[in-house]
Formats: C-alpha cells, sequence, structure tokens
C-alpha cells in the first residue's frame, strides 16, 4: 500500500509498497479516504512524541470505509463508512469507569502506539470497537468533514470542563483551526459575544470568515484591554488558551471575570513548561484555571453530531486538499499558518 512513514525526526519518506496491516480476527481493514493534519503532527515531526517509535505511521484524524472484518467481527459490515476517535482506552482503569476515557492510564492511540492513518489501509483492533470509537457515517456527509469529528471532540470535552452556557461572554486567544472550533461550538451553545485574540496576520484574515463578534490583531491592541473594554470592565465568563503560549497563559488570567474560567487548551513546547502566574488575582478573584486534553467516547458521539446537524460547520475550517504524497507541503502550510485544516487523500 502507499504510505507515509516517519522514519525519523523531519524525515517522513513517501512509500508505495509499503505492507498492508494484518487482518485482526476481530477487527477490521480500514480504507482511509481522508485523514486531517493535526498540528501535533506536525511537532512529532520536528521532535518526535515518547510514544511514537520510528519507524511509524502517525495521523490520527481518519474517515474511511470498513475495507475487509475479521472472522469473529460482527459489530460492522464491509463498505460502511465510518470515523474513529484517536485514544483506544482500556475500559478498566479508575478514570475509565468514572467516564473520563481521556484520562486513561493505559491507553493507545492511533498514529501513536498504532499505525495511523497516513496511509491506504489500517488495521482497526477488538479494543477500538470496544471502546465505541468507531462511529458510522450518514451517506450524506463527507469524509473531509467526517475526519474532523476527532479534534472537535477534544474541544466539546475542553468546554463541557469550563462550562459554556447561553449568554456567556467567551474570549479565545488563537485563531487557528482549534480556536476557531471554539468558536464555532460556542456560539451553538448560545454565547452571546466571542472575542478572540490572533498575532498571525494570515488567520486573522482567515477568521474573518467565521461569526466571531470582536477580532483583535494582538500585534496592535492589548487583547487584556480590549476584553475588559467589551465586558464593562468584568472580563469573560470563559477564556479559552487555545495557542501554545506561555504568555497567552498568563494574559489570559486577567481577561477572565471575577468567578470566571480560564481553560489551559493548547499545550507549551518543552523549554517553557513554567509560566509567572498572578495566583493572588486567582485567589482574590476566585477564578477557576484548569486544561483540558483529548476526548472520550462519548465526547466524539457528540461531536460527530453536532458536525451531522450543521450546529458546527467543520467544512469552513478546510483549506487544502492534497493527495498523500504531497504530506511535506501539508505539514508545511499548516506550520506556517496559511492553511487551517489539511485534507490529504491516500487514493488521489
Amino acid at each position: 500500500m502507499k504510505a507515509v512513514v516517519f522514519e525519523s525526526l523531519e524525515n517522513m519518506v513517501i512509500r508505495e509498497d509499503f505492507p498492508d496491516p494484518e487482518l485482526p480476527r476481530d477487527g477490521f481493514i480500514l480504507k482511509v479516504e481522508s485523514v486531517a493534519i493535526c498540528g501535533s503532527d506536525v511537532r512529532i515531526f520536528h521532535r518526535g512524541h515518547i510514544n511514537v517509535k520510528p519507524p511509524q505511521i502517525i495521523g490520527h484524524e481518519v474517515a474511511g470505509i470498513v475495507y475487509r472484518v475479521g472472522e469473529e467481527t460482527t459489530e460492522f459490515k464491509e463498505g460502511e463508512r465510518v470515523v474513529l476517535g484517536a485514544d483506544v482506552p482500556c475500559g478498566k482503569c479508575y478514570y475509565c469507569l468514572r467516564g473520563h476515557q481521556n484520562n486513561c492510564t493505559r491507553a493507545i492511540a492511533f498514529g501513536y502506539q498504532l499505525q495511523g492513518g497516513f496511509a491506504q489501509f489500517m488495521a482497526v483492533p477488538r479494543d477500538a470497537i470496544d471502546a465505541k470509537i468507531v462511529q458510522r457515517l450518514p451517506d450524506n456527509l463527507s469524509f473531509d468533514e467526517a475526519c474532523l469529528t476527532e479534534p472537535l471532540a477534544c474541544v466539546v470535552n475542553g468546554q463541557d470542563l469550563s462550562g459554556i452556557y447561553a449568554g456567556d461572554t467567551v474570549a479565545i486567544i488563537g485563531a487557528g483551526p482549534i480556536g476557531l472550533m471554539h468558536a464555532m461550538l460556542a456560539r451553538a451553545k448560545g454565547a452571546t459575544k466571542i472575542i478572540v485574540s490572533e498575532i498571525s496576520e494570515k488567520r486573522l484574515e482567515m477568521a474573518k470568515d467565521f461569526d466571531i463578534d470582536v477580532l483583535i490583531d494582538a500585534r496592535e491592541k492589548d487583547p487584556v484591554e480590549v476584553v475588559l473594554r467589551e465586558t464593562d470592565r468584568l472580563g469573560a465568563d470563559v477564556v479559552i488558551v487555545a495557542a501554545p503560549s506561555g504568555s497567552a497563559q498568563a494574559q489570559a488570567i486577567y481577561m477572565a471575570r471575577n468567578l470566571g474560567t480560564v481553560n489551559f487548551f493548547g499545550g507549551l513546547p518543552p523549554n517553557t513548561k513554567e509560566i509567572p502566574i498572578d495566583t493572588n488575582r486567582v485567589h482574590y478573584k476566585e477564578i477557576f484555571v484548569h486544561g483540558s486534553h483529548g476526548s472520550s467516547p462519548k465526547d466524539n458521539a457528540i461531536a460527530l453530531k453536532l458536525i451531522i446537524t450543521g450546529q458546527v460547520k467543520v467544512g469552513k475550517l478546510i483549506t487544502h486538499i492534497l493527495p498523500l504524497e504531497e504530506i511535506n507541503k501539508g505539514l508545511k502550510l499548516v506550520e506556517s499558518g496559511e492553511a487551517l485544516k489539511v485534507i490529504l487523500k491516500p487514493w488521489n
């Protein structure tokens, strides 16, 4: 099969003769129709990951067709259109038993420990079926849109933790694909004012096509001052940091109102794990600060429903569609900020 193999740091090798995955007796083989490039794929390309052992096929935002089913597989049939979640939780640990499968202590993931979707085929094991991270797709939903279920599920998880309600003012730092997903979902939840801050000229321009009330060019204006001005000096109900920036995390504390919530959605590079935060402000303003990462099977189900019903129009995020062999071009587009979501097509 055709595949892109992560051989070593900054070395993606396009293989036309990579061995097809072995059919699991109790799983199935997926024919990959669409796979999106995630920001984490770019980070793996440059820095690797503790759970990715080269040579490996990465890519975890995947939709396709059930191609072959194992002899013990009864849940799915050949020809069915499906989308995958990324993480395969164990279903038995402390967190899984409490419905927080994204914190599973023994989870594995497609594109990390398991072969990912930057290939024409991939094996889907029994554990993924049992974890209910394989969802059927309606015929009227494109594979390109469907493969964005996984990142939207992460956004669903993050906003559930933050608690966004009708009438809220939501401030978002970062107008990349995740920040814009947060904006769309917040609107679907009934947020009445959405404020987005960004430093990239390209992304500021693309963000104009989205339903955002106040778009801040953070190169020219102080985002904290704009948020305070737009909220009668109270601050936002919820502040979401959807950018890998320590200074943005520190800044977010000053955007939140008393009893407001700050979500550190974006992780930081390894060399910036510690940042200065005004903890007195957190203390006296009773600001709730939390992180969020990944998603659980229920988040995947909610995300797919949001896409199917049109409440979150993920298709607006797709700026580039490329054949699989142009992955290096796709990685550069994502890293440079010229693209929002890049979809790769293994069969073009």
